[in-house]
């Protein structure tokens, strides 16, 4: 699987930008709707095997969905609050994440704005670099602002509800 993603960014940009709809609206079970991918098999459900869901892009998915901007509208704001409540967080540990997730909301507007841009297949690997290196330096900003209550609840509902709602599609052609 990972050999195909690095040579079909493409493919793998929109089978995530579609897990990332599902997500954002959790209410809608991934397999609800037959059109969700329509002619791509699916390569792994969450639903039947949260497992087999890389940790990298269910935090990916999570951050994304969550994330606000430094300063968000009162919809956002709203949105966030309630997407939050699940994880339980103590006051500091919220307050420590919405402020990395700020950040992470940032930089993550400048590379879909490149991308939406009709961005080269060249800019596409260094988008999706500056993708993983968003990823860490947002989980290291986590693990060094959060209490070790704050990141176990983080870890638990990453582990236990966000990758019940990824479902990953492909072929084995690209």
């Amino acid at each position: 699987m990972l050999q195909n993603v690095k040579q079909c960014p493409i493919k793998l940009s929109m089978a995530v930008i579609m897990s990332c709809s599902l997500l954002s609206a959790q209410h809608v079970h991934p397999m609800s709707s037959s059109s969700a991918a329509p002619g791509l098999p699916v390569l792994v459900d969450g639903s039947k095997n949260p497992e087999k869901i890389p940790d990298n892009l269910a935090y990916w998915h999570f951050f994304a969905a969550v994330a606000a901007h430094v300063t968000p509208t009162a919809k956002e704001q709203g949105r966030q609050n309630a997407q939050l409540l699940a994880l339980n967080l103590s006051a500091v540990d919220r307050q420590n994440f919405v402020a990395a997730l700020a950040g992470f909301r940032a930089t993550l507007d400048g590379i879909e704005a490149t991308l939406l841009a009709q961005a080269s297949a060249a800019q596409v690997v260094s988008l999706r670099q500056q993708k993983d290196s968003l990823l860490s330096s947002t989980m290291a900003a986590l693990n060094s602002s959060l209490t070790a209550d704050g990141l176990a609840k983080l870890n638990g509902y990453v582990t236990t509800h966000v990758k019940q709602h990824i479902v990953i599609y492909g072929g084995s052609t690209m």
